[in-house]
């Protein structure tokens, strides 16, 4: 037996190195977990720029002006929209030139008769910038006054006799 003890004490020694290094490798396997953690509900939604309008159709028409007439006529432009918006009005003349540069064109906001946002020809009317529009329902009444002044002369008076004029006026907006 004196010859298998050492054969054995060997093999002891194998086993107890193997189960030592196994435990070894199998501890550095070992990883910590965390519960996950859900955070739901983040949302999200475009806002919008839109508007309205008082009343409906033209603002002021004038069928017979004579020399010294004027016509008068007031809107009023609402931001109906979620977001602010910056405003502009835009114009575009049609019809005879010689009359829409002749109208004259007063454009007041807020305060009929007040400062004029636009004080000039109704054909040489293209645009004016309005301000910023605050979100949900900020309004602003815009009042408009065409004349028809004297040309300073009977024979240019006359000129203008018979003619016809229109004046397309757009509100836009582009967010604030």
């Amino acid at each position: 037996m004196s010859k298998n003890l050492p054969l054995t004490k060997i093999l002891l020694s194998l086993a107890a190195i193997s189960v030592v290094a196994v435990a070894a490798v199998g501890g550095t396997f070992a990883n910590f977990t965390a519960t996950p953690t859900t955070i739901s509900s983040n949302a999200f939604a475009s806002g919008s720029l839109t508007m309205s309008r008082s009343g409906s159709g033209a603002i002021f028409t004038s069928a017979a002006m004579k020399i010294g007439d004027t016509a008068t006529g007031s809107v009023t432009i609402t931001n109906t929209g979620s977001l602010a918006g910056a405003y502009s009005l835009t114009g575009s003349s049609s019809g005879t030139a010689a009359l829409a540069n002749q109208l004259h064109l007063t454009l007041y906001k807020d305060v009929d008769g007040g400062t004029a946002i636009y004080d000039g020809s109704l054909g040489g009317f293209s645009s004016v910038s309005l301000g910023t529009f605050s979100a949900n329902g900020d309004a602003h009444t815009f009042y408009f006054h065409v004349s028809l002044p004297t040309t300073g002369s009977n024979a240019g008076d006359n000129a203008l006799q018979g003619l016809s004029a229109d004046e397309s006026f757009t509100w836009s907006a582009v967010q604030a």
